[in-house]
């Protein structure tokens, strides 16, 4: 019998040393999985933080294409009237040329060296 009794002791404790052995396993897949969360938590605060500045930051090159776009309408509209100007300008040279004599004589009159742009900035 008192094999038989130290057999039965023998699985029992086994049995406790099993469940002892499971309890710390699982012990230590909690203590993982609450550090893991905790780094997902901190993944997941910098990702937030990061898409929060991305915003702002394509908040302000937004507005920047917008002031940018207004400048180059801007621009585009003081070409146009400047062209404009000189295409006025030739046209009232050409007319004054074709009517009047005088100015005929003027403009074909050639323009002394003294008065020509600097040479640096002739072209070559």
């Amino acid at each position: 019998m008192s094999y038989l009794r130290l057999g039965f002791s023998a699985a029992i404790l086994i049995v406790i040393l099993g469940l002892a052995t499971t309890a710390f396993w699982y012990r230590g897949n909690a203590i993982s999985a609450r550090a893991d969360a905790a780094q997902a938590r901190a993944d997941l605060a910098t990702a937030v933080a990061v898409n929060k500045a991305n915003d702002e930051a394509l908040g302000r090159l937004k507005a920047q294409q917008e002031r940018d776009n207004d400048l180059a309408a801007k621009l585009a509209e003081q070409l146009a009237e400047s062209n404009d100007a000189l295409n006025t300008a030739n046209d009232e040279r050409r007319k004054a040329e074709r009517e009047n004599e005088d100015a005929r004589k003027f403009l074909g009159l050639r323009i002394p060296d003294s008065l020509r742009a600097p040479a640096a900035s002739r072209p070559h």
